[in-house]
């Protein structure tokens, strides 16, 4: 028989896919032989990104369900059980920080995944590297993240390659030669992808005339606009994340900034129509959208409407993703009764809802860049 005993404040859930259930971590049992449990690591409530924490969920459990479906993860010619334990890392550094060294010291995962935000990210990839267990996040963009380290990768492009496609579409597409800025400066995605931008366009032959920044927080960017407006820029990018952008382009707009409106893949959580009515032309980068016809994503499609008869989101997807990459990872290095991995996935291509990840050398995996433009608060990929 089994029961759920309530424990007040604990960010540890353990899920056992097949059942879908949800148990608190102290009472869960040790690991089963032939299981393999996997830590995986997201803001499941007090941050802004935990308004995808089902999400997150969702596309772990699905992923998981799918592999125990088939009888269990193939490695080293045995079947193994998934088990997923879920860690709130409450979009908070040091929080994630903890709950990974639980998950890896208390708990034997045999990988972790998730941390969807760099600065989260950040630090968990440092301890997987330092314990050699296997990393993979699902969208942080961070450079650091993956940089010399043997155990990290993602599932979603980097800042540099993303910079790179934005860059270009901004030179060649929108034809722009100055561009502005605004960032907010303590925030690890979106000062990484700011200063990458701004490399990328002035390799191009562009100007960015106005490098403005502000803090989290901040309620009014008077200041920082009337610069980009006196700077003479011909589109402002805001690599910020989807709950500030809407603010911050009406702003823009009261304030008289008539020039097009770029963005980065965070842009993507912006559901709303009315905070998509305030971008409504604006154009921004990501590797994920609905209507890719590949196989995997149909696949995945159908998996997630028949399971949860909603339509995922990108912060799903990739989820899903990098739990599919992280089992590669696992297949490629072997393991004995859920032991962490000593090893790392060498080159080679995996296929995923999300597109084809190409690893050449490193954790980043070579990724088309999608561009889309807001149309009639629709998502319309060019």
């Amino acid at each position: 028989k089994m029961i759920t005993i309530k424990k007040e404040r604990s960010v540890f859930f353990r899920v056992v896919p097949l059942l879908a259930m949800v148990f608190l971590i102290g009472c869960s049992q040790p690991p089963e032989p032939r299981e393999i449990r996997i830590g995986v690591i997201a803001p499941l409530t007090g941050d802004s990104d935990a308004r995808w924490g089902k999400s997150y969920v969702n596309g772990a459990m699905l992923a998981a369900g799918r592999i125990n479906k088939e009888g269990g993860l193939l490695v080293d010619g045995h079947r193994h059980k998934v088990t997923l334990t879920f860690a709130d890392s409450q979009g908070n550094p040091q929080i994630a920080l903890n709950v990974a060294r639980k998950l890896i010291t208390r708990y034997s995962v045999a990988g972790l995944v998730g941390a969807p935000r760099s600065q989260v990210a950040l630090p968990v990839s440092a301890l997987a590297e330092s314990r050699r267990i296997p990393f993979v996040t699902s969208m942080a963009t961070h450079p650091d993240v993956t940089r010399e380290k043997r155990y990290a990768y993602r599932a979603i492009f980097s800042d540099a390659d993303q910079a790179r496609a934005l860059a270009r579409f901004a030179r060649n597409s929108l034809e722009a030669v100055r561009a502005a800025v605004l960032f907010e400066v303590t925030n690890a995605d979106s000062s990484s992808l700011a200063r990458h931008f701004k490399s990328q366009f002035e390799a191009l032959g562009g100007d960015v005339v106005a490098f403005e920044n502000y803090i989290s927080g901040d309620e009014s960017w008077d200041r920082q606009f009337e610069e980009i407006k006196e700077s003479g820029a011909q589109l402002l990018f805001l690599p910020n994340y989807g709950n500030e952008v809407p603010r911050q382009a009406r702003l823009a707009r009261e304030s008289g900034l008539n020039m097009p409106f770029i963005g980065g893949d965070s842009w993507w959580g912006i559901e709303s129509g009315k905070d998509r009515l305030a971008l409504e032309g604006g154009f921004f980068s990501t590797d994920y959208t609905l209507d890719l016809t590949t196989p995997e994503n149909k696949a995945f499609l159908a998996a997630y409407r028949e399971s949860y008869k909603v339509d995922p989101n990108g912060s799903a997807a990739h989820m899903y993703d990098a739990m599919g990459l992280l089992f590669e990872i696992i297949k490629a290095n072997g393991t004995e009764k859920g032991e962490p991995s000593k090893t790392v996935m060498g080159p080679g291509t995996y296929a995923g809802a999300t597109g084809a990840m190409r690893f050449k050398v490193g954790g980043d995996p070579e990724k088309e860049v999608r561009m889309i433009q807001i149309r009639d608060g629709k998502f319309v990929r060019l």
